[in-house]
């Protein structure tokens, strides 16, 4: 929970951070730091240190995180032209590669855990950040963008927390239609994230044995890559993908809770998820076409304080409420 707190706080950020004009040079920045507190971690776990440092260090790893992921959303339309076919064609692309990724890169680190120490692991990540700058570094956006300027008007910097909220929030509400879309992703991405952790648990409650998780885990990651391979062949426009995608994924995944044979739920299960999967594809497009691309950073943001938000909401509930069963149903009915 405290790694989501940056994340929360991010429509408070999200302003300064859409006012840089020299986006590259803090690219650079914010990857640095990245790396910088990669290797105070790696130092604090040989030395054994204080845990709440460790924690203090899991926090400002992920604030660099949400940093670069704002500023990275917000030079797509730069580096593309501002051309929405380009930048459709580059959501497909990067959302089907970064599946794969995923994927590949749990399967190796699976391995590398078997014949390696978490810590040595942990080392080998290292030359990744490292290679992350010089990424950063041949970046080419437009003349004017990468040099020259200040990075922030003089006067913008000294706005209040009070007027950066209403800066993002005027953003946000600049089409009803994407900031209902995003509200209610939120919510239901937080449902579908505790069901997902309380996986486990719900298995042991049908009478499926828990060496079963494994499974369940690689379905849900097979089917968000095969949904991220057929979003491009959807012709469907997003403004009538989403209702059909909740009635459908809601309806699949409310059976997955109903019905009690083991190997249909797990095919229920697999169909939501392919579905799922393209209506993340979906999703970033939404965001390039339904906003002006000089505020993609305020929008990020406060789809970051969103998300977080409501998976601290849901991961509470579990404190005072342990039926799994019933909260699978409830939290698709609303789906």
């Amino acid at each position: 929970m405290l790694g989501l707190l940056p994340n929360m706080l991010a429509f408070l950020y999200g302003a300064p951070l859409n006012r840089i004009k020299n986006d590259k040079r803090w690219l650079v920045i914010f990857q640095v730091l990245q790396l910088l507190i990669i290797l105070c971690t790696i130092v604090g776990l040989s030395q054994k240190i204080d845990v709440r440092v460790m924690y203090g260090l899991n926090v400002c790893f992920s604030l660099s995180t949400n940093l670069l992921n704002t500023l990275q959303m917000k030079i797509v339309p730069e580096t593309l032209n501002n051309d929405e076919q380009v930048i459709n064609k580059s959501i497909d692309i990067q959302y089907f590669t970064s599946n794969v990724l995923d994927i590949i890169s749990n399967f190796i680190a699976s391995i590398l855990l078997g014949l390696l120490s978490y810590f040595a692991l942990f080392q080998l990540s290292v030359p990744f950040f490292v290679a992350a700058i010089y990424f950063m570094l041949t970046i080419k956006l437009p003349k004017g963008q990468d040099k020259g300027k200040a990075d922030t008007d003089l006067s913008e910097e000294a706005k209040s927390d009070k007027t950066h909220l209403f800066e993002t929030l005027s953003a946000f509400k600049e089409s009803r239609f994407a900031s209902f879309i995003i509200m209610t992703e939120s919510i239901l991405s937080g449902g579908t994230d505790l069901l997902l952790t309380l996986a486990p648990i719900y298995l042991i409650s049908e009478g499926i044995s828990i060496k079963y998780i494994g499974l369940v885990l690689a379905v849900h990651k097979f089917s968000d890559l095969v949904g991220a391979l057929l979003a491009p062949q959807v012709k469907l426009s997003y403004r009538n993908f989403f209702f059909l995608d909740y009635i459908v994924s809601g309806i699949l995944l409310v059976l997955v809770f109903l019905i009690p044979v083991p190997l249909i739920k797990l095919i229920l299960f697999a169909l939501a998820f392919v579905i799922i999967g393209i209506s993340g594809n979906m999703f970033e497009k939404m965001i390039y076409a339904e906003y002006d691309y000089s505020k993609i950073g305020l929008i990020y943001s406060a789809n970051s304080s969103l998300y977080a938000l409501f998976a601290v909401i849901f991961l509470i509930i579990p404190q005072f409420y342990t039926n799994i069963k019933m909260l699978g149903i409830v939290i698709n009915v609303l789906t």
